[in-house]
């Protein structure tokens, strides 16, 4: 896949995920089996506001051609992807989110693959 093509799917959700949360969390985290109470629906929405900035930036940047800002994108997605995959696996396990939780854990795993396989062969200007 290439890395602009990762970018975007990666921008895409990012900014689809972060909206719901941001905007509409009571409707969202019964979805995954959360309470809406009013301290978690703000956690939320800090949440999303953190996921739509993370979309935007990997929306704009798809179409960079410059190594140095590729290889940040592929580095920083690799960590975050680690991190995200870690939380929605321990989430999952721990019973704190329902069976919907395991979407999180595919999107993240499939994020991580991606940005593996950059990391691994380098970043490549379309």
């Amino acid at each position: 896949m290439r890395l602009s093509t990762l970018l975007l799917i990666g921008g895409v959700l990012g900014i689809v995920f972060g909206l719901g949360f941001l905007l509409v969390p009571a409707s969202v985290l019964p979805m995954y089996g959360v309470q809406t109470d009013p301290p978690v629906v703000l956690m939320s929405r800090f949440f999303g506001a953190a996921l739509f900035q993370l979309g935007s930036i990997l929306y704009l940047g798809r179409g960079t051609t410059e190594p140095g800002a590729q290889r940040a994108l592929i580095v920083a997605g690799v960590l975050g992807s680690v991190a995200g995959l870690a939380v929605a696996v321990l989430g999952r396990l721990n019973g704190l989110v329902n069976a919907m939780g395991w979407s999180t854990v595919v999107i993240y795993g499939f994020l991580l693959i991606g940005y593996l396989m950059h990391f691994r062969t380098g970043s490549r200007a379309p």
